[in-house]
Protein backbone atom coordinates (compact mmCIF):
# COMPACT_ATOMS: atom_id res chain seq x y z
CA UNK A 1 0.00 0.00 0.00
CA UNK A 2 1.63 3.49 -0.95
CA UNK A 3 1.34 6.13 1.64
CA UNK A 4 0.19 9.94 0.94
CA UNK A 5 1.53 11.95 -1.67
CA UNK A 6 0.38 15.13 0.39
CA UNK A 7 0.25 16.49 3.48
CA UNK A 8 -1.99 19.17 4.32
CA UNK A 9 -0.44 20.60 7.76
CA UNK A 10 -2.92 23.58 9.06
CA UNK A 11 -0.80 25.84 11.75
CA UNK A 12 -3.54 26.63 14.37
CA UNK A 13 -3.74 29.65 16.97
CA UNK A 14 -7.16 30.86 16.83
CA UNK A 15 -10.51 30.71 14.86
CA UNK A 16 -12.10 27.59 15.16
CA UNK A 17 -15.11 28.55 12.46
CA UNK A 18 -12.45 29.32 9.89
CA UNK A 19 -10.86 25.77 10.61
CA UNK A 20 -14.02 23.88 10.05
CA UNK A 21 -14.08 25.50 6.87
CA UNK A 22 -10.45 25.15 6.35
CA UNK A 23 -10.65 21.55 6.73
CA UNK A 24 -14.16 20.96 4.55
CA UNK A 25 -11.68 22.61 1.75
CA UNK A 26 -9.37 19.46 2.42
CA UNK A 27 -11.65 16.95 2.07
CA UNK A 28 -13.46 18.42 -1.02
CA UNK A 29 -10.47 17.75 -2.40
CA UNK A 30 -10.29 15.90 -6.25
CA UNK A 31 -8.24 13.07 -5.34
CA UNK A 32 -7.86 11.39 -1.90
CA UNK A 33 -3.57 10.42 -1.22
CA UNK A 34 -3.43 13.04 1.06
CA UNK A 35 -3.16 13.06 5.01
CA UNK A 36 -3.68 16.53 7.29
CA UNK A 37 -2.83 17.15 10.19
CA UNK A 38 -3.83 20.57 12.42
CA UNK A 39 -0.93 21.93 14.83
CA UNK A 40 -2.46 23.90 17.70
CA UNK A 41 0.16 26.15 18.87
CA UNK A 42 -1.44 26.99 22.37
CA UNK A 43 -3.60 29.63 21.56
CA UNK A 44 -5.88 31.68 23.13
CA UNK A 45 -8.33 29.27 21.28
CA UNK A 46 -8.95 26.03 22.58
CA UNK A 47 -10.94 23.34 21.00
CA UNK A 48 -8.68 22.44 17.62
CA UNK A 49 -8.85 18.80 18.63
CA UNK A 50 -12.36 18.42 18.94
CA UNK A 51 -13.17 20.06 15.71
CA UNK A 52 -11.17 17.71 14.11
CA UNK A 53 -12.63 14.63 16.35
CA UNK A 54 -16.28 15.90 15.26
CA UNK A 55 -15.34 15.37 11.49
CA UNK A 56 -14.23 12.19 11.74
CA UNK A 57 -11.78 11.15 8.79
CA UNK A 58 -9.41 8.72 9.94
CA UNK A 59 -7.14 11.11 7.10
CA UNK A 60 -6.95 14.31 9.76
CA UNK A 61 -5.48 13.98 12.87
CA UNK A 62 -4.58 16.57 15.58
CA UNK A 63 -1.61 17.85 17.79
CA UNK A 64 -1.14 20.38 20.29
CA UNK A 65 2.66 21.72 20.89
CA UNK A 66 3.84 21.68 24.65
CA UNK A 67 3.95 25.34 24.64
CA UNK A 68 3.78 27.92 22.37
CA UNK A 69 6.43 28.10 19.14
CA UNK A 70 5.62 31.13 17.45
CA UNK A 71 4.35 31.29 13.85
CA UNK A 72 7.89 30.44 12.18
CA UNK A 73 8.39 27.52 15.15
CA UNK A 74 5.07 26.46 14.56
CA UNK A 75 5.65 26.12 10.40
CA UNK A 76 8.73 23.91 10.66
CA UNK A 77 6.91 22.02 13.37
CA UNK A 78 4.20 21.35 10.61
CA UNK A 79 7.04 20.27 7.73
CA UNK A 80 8.63 17.66 10.37
CA UNK A 81 4.77 16.30 11.13
CA UNK A 82 4.30 15.87 7.09
CA UNK A 83 3.76 11.93 6.30
CA UNK A 84 4.33 12.34 2.79
CA UNK A 85 7.01 13.98 0.45
CA UNK A 86 4.76 17.30 -0.24
CA UNK A 87 3.68 19.38 2.42
CA UNK A 88 1.19 22.40 1.78
CA UNK A 89 1.07 24.96 4.97
CA UNK A 90 -2.92 25.86 4.47
CA UNK A 91 -3.64 28.72 7.01
CA UNK A 92 -6.57 27.62 9.28
CA UNK A 93 -8.63 30.57 7.52
CA UNK A 94 -7.73 29.84 4.31
CA UNK A 95 -9.24 27.37 2.38
CA UNK A 96 -8.10 25.31 -0.97
CA UNK A 97 -10.20 24.90 -3.90
CA UNK A 98 -11.24 21.36 -4.74
CA UNK A 99 -8.34 21.26 -7.58
CA UNK A 100 -5.24 22.15 -5.74
CA UNK A 101 -3.98 18.86 -4.47
CA UNK A 102 -4.23 17.72 -7.76
CA UNK A 103 -2.65 20.81 -9.17
CA UNK A 104 0.28 20.91 -7.09
CA UNK A 105 1.25 16.95 -7.58
CA UNK A 106 1.45 17.80 -11.34
CA UNK A 107 2.93 20.51 -11.18
CA UNK A 108 5.71 19.02 -8.75
CA UNK A 109 5.88 15.63 -11.36
CA UNK A 110 6.32 18.05 -14.19
CA UNK A 111 9.67 20.01 -12.32
CA UNK A 112 10.89 17.27 -10.08
CA UNK A 113 13.79 19.48 -9.01
CA UNK A 114 11.96 22.29 -7.83
CA UNK A 115 11.69 23.42 -3.87
CA UNK A 116 8.21 24.25 -4.06
CA UNK A 117 5.35 24.72 -6.04
CA UNK A 118 2.39 27.36 -5.94
CA UNK A 119 -0.41 28.67 -7.37
CA UNK A 120 -2.21 31.95 -7.59
CA UNK A 121 -4.96 32.91 -5.07
CA UNK A 122 -8.51 34.53 -4.51
CA UNK A 123 -8.84 37.11 -1.94
CA UNK A 124 -11.65 36.67 0.45
CA UNK A 125 -12.75 38.78 2.82
CA UNK A 126 -14.57 37.78 6.45
CA UNK A 127 -17.96 35.99 5.27
CA UNK A 128 -15.48 34.67 2.29
CA UNK A 129 -17.13 36.58 0.04
CA UNK A 130 -14.05 37.98 -2.75
CA UNK A 131 -12.90 41.34 -2.07
CA UNK A 132 -11.27 44.17 -3.60
CA UNK A 133 -7.69 44.63 -2.35
CA UNK A 134 -5.43 46.75 -3.96
CA UNK A 135 -1.96 45.77 -2.71
CA UNK A 136 -3.00 42.63 -3.24
CA UNK A 137 -4.44 43.97 -7.11
CA UNK A 138 -1.15 45.27 -7.27
CA UNK A 139 1.02 42.20 -6.48
CA UNK A 140 -1.31 40.76 -9.82
CA UNK A 141 0.26 43.57 -12.08
CA UNK A 142 3.94 42.30 -10.70
CA UNK A 143 3.52 38.69 -10.65
CA UNK A 144 4.91 37.27 -14.06
CA UNK A 145 2.56 37.00 -17.08
CA UNK A 146 2.25 33.41 -18.41
CA UNK A 147 -0.70 30.73 -19.08
CA UNK A 148 1.75 27.72 -18.10
CA UNK A 149 3.94 27.55 -15.39
CA UNK A 150 6.39 29.92 -14.16
CA UNK A 151 10.09 29.10 -13.02
CA UNK A 152 11.31 31.75 -10.05
CA UNK A 153 15.08 31.14 -9.72
CA UNK A 154 18.50 33.25 -9.86
CA UNK A 155 18.73 37.11 -9.37
CA UNK A 156 16.29 37.13 -12.30
CA UNK A 157 13.54 35.42 -9.87
CA UNK A 158 14.64 37.39 -6.27
CA UNK A 159 14.51 40.80 -9.12
CA UNK A 160 10.79 39.86 -9.66
CA UNK A 161 10.31 39.06 -6.17
CA UNK A 162 11.90 42.64 -4.57
CA UNK A 163 9.31 44.67 -7.03
CA UNK A 164 6.63 43.19 -5.08
CA UNK A 165 5.82 39.86 -2.89
CA UNK A 166 3.61 38.40 -5.60
CA UNK A 167 3.46 34.70 -4.27
CA UNK A 168 0.72 33.87 -1.50
CA UNK A 169 2.90 32.02 1.08
CA UNK A 170 0.40 29.25 2.12
CA UNK A 171 -0.14 28.78 -1.25
CA UNK A 172 3.17 26.81 -1.63
CA UNK A 173 3.54 23.74 -1.37
CA UNK A 174 6.96 22.07 -0.49
CA UNK A 175 9.24 19.08 -1.29
CA UNK A 176 10.21 17.95 1.93
CA UNK A 177 13.54 16.50 1.04
CA UNK A 178 14.97 19.94 -0.40
CA UNK A 179 14.07 21.72 2.67
CA UNK A 180 16.71 22.60 5.41
CA UNK A 181 15.82 21.42 9.15
CA UNK A 182 14.30 24.54 9.83
CA UNK A 183 13.67 26.54 7.14
CA UNK A 184 11.73 29.29 8.72
CA UNK A 185 13.32 31.92 10.77
CA UNK A 186 11.78 32.63 14.56
CA UNK A 187 13.35 36.26 14.26
CA UNK A 188 10.28 37.42 11.53
CA UNK A 189 6.65 37.87 11.94
CA UNK A 190 5.42 39.30 8.85
CA UNK A 191 7.89 38.40 5.58
CA UNK A 192 9.18 34.97 7.22
CA UNK A 193 7.75 34.16 3.56
CA UNK A 194 9.87 36.45 1.86
CA UNK A 195 13.20 35.55 3.91
CA UNK A 196 12.31 31.68 2.66
CA UNK A 197 12.02 32.23 -0.78
CA UNK A 198 15.30 34.73 -0.82
CA UNK A 199 17.12 32.09 1.11
CA UNK A 200 16.12 29.46 -1.45
CA UNK A 201 17.14 31.43 -4.57
CA UNK A 202 20.64 32.45 -2.69
CA UNK A 203 21.25 28.55 -2.60
CA UNK A 204 20.32 28.01 -6.16
CA UNK A 205 17.08 26.66 -5.73
CA UNK A 206 13.94 26.81 -7.58
CA UNK A 207 10.00 27.78 -7.29
CA UNK A 208 7.54 27.21 -9.58
CA UNK A 209 4.46 28.75 -10.45
CA UNK A 210 0.95 27.80 -11.31
CA UNK A 211 -1.30 29.62 -13.46
CA UNK A 212 -4.52 28.97 -12.39
CA UNK A 213 -6.25 29.83 -9.03
CA UNK A 214 -6.70 27.16 -6.50
CA UNK A 215 -6.56 28.66 -2.76
CA UNK A 216 -8.48 31.14 -1.08
CA UNK A 217 -6.22 33.49 1.02
CA UNK A 218 -8.86 35.39 3.65
CA UNK A 219 -8.11 38.88 4.76
CA UNK A 220 -10.21 39.74 8.26
CA UNK A 221 -9.33 42.46 11.04
CA UNK A 222 -8.41 39.34 13.11
CA UNK A 223 -5.58 38.09 11.30
CA UNK A 224 -1.98 38.55 11.90
CA UNK A 225 -1.21 40.47 9.16
CA UNK A 226 -3.93 42.98 9.99
CA UNK A 227 -2.56 43.62 13.10
CA UNK A 228 1.26 44.21 12.31
CA UNK A 229 0.02 46.01 9.15
CA UNK A 230 -1.63 48.47 11.95
CA UNK A 231 1.08 49.55 13.37
CA UNK A 232 4.84 49.69 12.25
CA UNK A 233 6.14 46.50 13.01
CA UNK A 234 5.40 45.20 9.58
CA UNK A 235 6.77 47.67 7.52
CA UNK A 236 9.97 47.80 9.76
CA UNK A 237 10.47 44.13 9.44
CA UNK A 238 10.32 44.47 5.61
CA UNK A 239 12.76 47.44 5.32
CA UNK A 240 15.43 44.95 7.61
CA UNK A 241 15.14 41.84 5.62
CA UNK A 242 15.82 44.12 2.48
CA UNK A 243 18.65 45.81 3.88
CA UNK A 244 19.63 42.19 4.29
CA UNK A 245 18.95 41.04 1.08
CA UNK A 246 20.49 43.58 -0.62
CA UNK A 247 23.49 42.93 1.44
CA UNK A 248 23.78 39.15 0.39
CA UNK A 249 22.79 39.94 -3.36
CA UNK A 250 25.89 42.36 -3.63
CA UNK A 251 28.11 39.84 -1.96
CA UNK A 252 27.28 37.07 -4.85
CA UNK A 253 27.16 39.78 -8.00
CA UNK A 254 23.65 39.99 -8.28
CA UNK A 255 23.91 43.95 -8.62
CA UNK A 256 20.55 44.47 -10.31
CA UNK A 257 18.87 42.55 -7.31
CA UNK A 258 20.83 44.51 -4.62
CA UNK A 259 19.84 47.97 -6.52
CA UNK A 260 16.06 46.90 -6.05
CA UNK A 261 16.59 45.87 -2.21
CA UNK A 262 18.16 48.94 -1.67
CA UNK A 263 15.35 51.18 -3.29
CA UNK A 264 12.83 49.44 -1.07
CA UNK A 265 10.40 51.23 -3.88
CA UNK A 266 7.45 48.84 -3.54
CA UNK A 267 7.55 49.01 0.34
CA UNK A 268 7.32 53.17 0.35
CA UNK A 269 4.75 52.85 -2.02
CA UNK A 270 2.86 50.66 0.52
CA UNK A 271 3.42 52.87 3.91
CA UNK A 272 2.23 55.90 1.61
CA UNK A 273 -1.30 54.28 0.69
CA UNK A 274 -1.22 52.60 4.53
CA UNK A 275 -0.64 56.55 6.18
CA UNK A 276 -3.55 57.72 3.63
CA UNK A 277 -5.77 55.09 4.75
CA UNK A 278 -5.12 56.05 8.85
CA UNK A 279 -5.96 59.27 8.08
CA UNK A 280 -9.20 58.88 6.23
CA UNK A 281 -10.51 56.54 9.37
CA UNK A 282 -8.76 58.97 11.84
CA UNK A 283 -6.31 57.01 12.97
CA UNK A 284 -3.76 59.99 13.57
CA UNK A 285 -1.42 58.29 16.01
CA UNK A 286 -0.54 55.45 13.21
CA UNK A 287 -0.54 57.39 10.57
CA UNK A 288 2.26 59.93 12.36
CA UNK A 289 4.29 56.67 13.01
CA UNK A 290 3.75 55.28 9.63
CA UNK A 291 4.77 58.61 8.29
CA UNK A 292 7.98 59.17 10.37
CA UNK A 293 9.19 56.05 9.28
CA UNK A 294 8.33 56.70 5.70
CA UNK A 295 10.33 60.16 5.89
CA UNK A 296 13.18 58.08 7.41
CA UNK A 297 13.37 55.44 4.71
CA UNK A 298 13.09 58.28 1.83
CA UNK A 299 15.19 58.36 -0.94
CA UNK A 300 17.73 60.69 -1.23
Amino acid sequence: MTGPTVTVAIPFYRGLDHLAHALASVRAQTRDDWTCVVVDDCGPEPGAAEVVTRIGDPRIRSVRNDRNLGLAGNWNRCLALAEARLVTLLHADDALHPGYVDAVVRAHARHPGAVAVYSRARVIGPDGAPVFSLPDRVKRVIEPRATGDTVVAGEAGLDRLLRGQFIFCPTLCYRVDALPAEPFAARWQQVTDLAFLADTLFAGGVVVGIAEVHYDYRRHPGSETARLTASTRRFEEELAVYDEIAARAAACGWERAAARARRKRIIRAHLAYRVAGDLVHGRRDAARAKWALLRTNARV
